[in-house]
């Protein structure tokens, strides 16, 4: 009985790490592919490793523009667009809460069920991705944050719905509107 405690505990052990191993030997390609792609572009990583690019702002051409930036606590509205990423982000989302957006490819996507509501967080309280969360704050209305994530980030060592096993993601966020509470 104990002879197979052990082997039994010894298997497991074996698996955790294999599964492990096999999440983390995609990170570091991956994160090469964002690093390559992103060249000489101004970006930051957060605390668990994506890539934030400020893809633009549609208020930065607004001289004087002194919008309050997004801190924790505060609640932030925001549309999304994702995409599968390998050397460059691919054409077409997987996901989008923009109906108009969603419906120029609905021939290759099922929307029955789709929301088309923006979305509505309080940064800070675990209510998203923390990569996302964490892009989030210093943002202001009208931002448009690139997001890259390696697939160990996004999903885990499975693929998601239409995302292939091992594929980064880039997630747009759009920032529409945001309110301290």
């Amino acid at each position: 009985m104990k002879k197979t405690l052990f082997t039994a505990a010894i298997a497991t052990i074996l698996v955790v790490m294999y599964s492990c191993i096999a999440i983390d030997e995609f990170a570091p390609k991956q994160r090469t592919q964002i690093e390559s792609y992103l060249g000489d572009r101004e970006y930051r990583i957060t605390s668990d490793s994506a890539f934030v690019y400020l893809a633009g702002n549609k208020f930065a051409h607004v001289a004087g523009v002194d919008a309050p930036a997004a801190a924790k606590g505060d609640r932030v509205i925001f549309n999304v667009e994702a995409y599968t990423f390998s050397s460059s982000p691919a054409s077409k989302p997987y996901y989008t809460n923009k109906r108009a957006l969603a419906e120029t490819i609905s021939s290759e996507l099922d929307l029955t069920y789709w929301n088309f509501e923006p979305f509505r967080v309080k940064l800070g309280e675990g209510e998203i991705l923390k990569p996302l969360d964490e892009a989030l704050v210093g943002s202001i209305p009208g931002d448009s944050l690139a997001v890259f994530l390696t697939s160990s980030i996004a999903y885990g060592s499975e693929g998601m719905g239409t995302v292939p096993k091992d594929t980064a993601v880039m997630i747009v966020l759009t920032v529409e509107q945001e309110s301290a509470e």
